[in-house]
């Protein structure tokens, strides 16, 4: 079973995986044996994850300083790593953040940062990553969201829903486009919030099929699980 899941010999590429969801999973995918690149804008970030992960893992980790509402860098992105690794095998999309405001105050510069980061950065790394992958004969996004994007929520969360709502159905268009193309394209929520009562994050969670409720640490785990079975081998071994 272990072999069936196996990331030996898949190359991956984790954007966002300086910290939260995105550190815990480039983690995991080195221990699972993946050759792993992490790429961020954060460069602290980065430096320390990369030196993290090979402490606990043993095994080298690539860093890439990228700032994906770029295009350019996202280009230079992808180049550097098939230069390095090869080819990409599997693409995460985990960057994100929240700015909160009230709806009927939201700064528009606000907006636009965000949207830049959590829509615009992962629909530039998904049309880039996904083209190297056609011309490879395969390959696998994964695209982190939230339940915020299917359930409304109070305390300023309207560019923030809006964005992860914009991101579920980039990612089901993805899907239904690259399946023609030999790709595969998922998304997955994950809203890890150690504060809140565990009664209401399982209300919420009933929302989202693939969503565990849980303290940060745990809510990674669960999704090492779930991202190395959207990867499984067996079905990778065809492309």
């Amino acid at each position: 079973m272990d072999d069936l899941f196996s990331l030996k010999g898949r190359n991956a590429v984790i954007v966002g995986g300086a910290g939260g969801i995105g550190r815990g999973l480039a983690e995991g995918f080195v221990r699972h044996g993946a050759q792993v690149a992490i790429a961020d804008v954060n460069l602290t970030g980065l430096e320390n994850a990369v030196a993290e992960i090979e402490a606990a893992t043993g095994q080298k980790v690539k860093a890439y300083p990228v700032d994906t509402g770029q295009e350019s860098k996202v280009q230079e992105l992808v180049a550097k790593a098939v230069g390095d690794m090869g080819r990409v095998h599997v693409l995460v999309n985990a960057q994100g953040f929240n700015i909160k405001a009230p709806a009927t105050e939201f700064p528009v510069e606000d907006w636009d940062k965000l949207f830049s980061v959590n829509v615009r950065g992962v629909m530039i790394c998904c049309k880039h990553f996904a083209a190297h992958m056609v011309e490879q004969g395969g390959g696998k996004i994964i695209n982190l969201s939230s339940i915020r994007g299917a359930r409304a929520a109070l305390g300023g969360n309207l560019a923030y829903c809006a964005s992860k709502g914009a991101v579920d159905m980039l990612t089901r268009q993805l899907a239904v486009e690259l399946a023609t193309l030999e790709l595969a394209g998922w998304g997955f929520a994950a809203q890890p919030r150690s504060g809140a009562a565990p009664e209401r994050l399982n209300a919420e969670a009933l929302a989202l099929p693939s969503y565990e409720a849980g303290r940060p640490a745990e809510t990674e785990a669960c999704r090492v699980g779930d991202a190395r079975f959207l990867n499984r081998r067996h079905e990778l071994e065809s492309r």
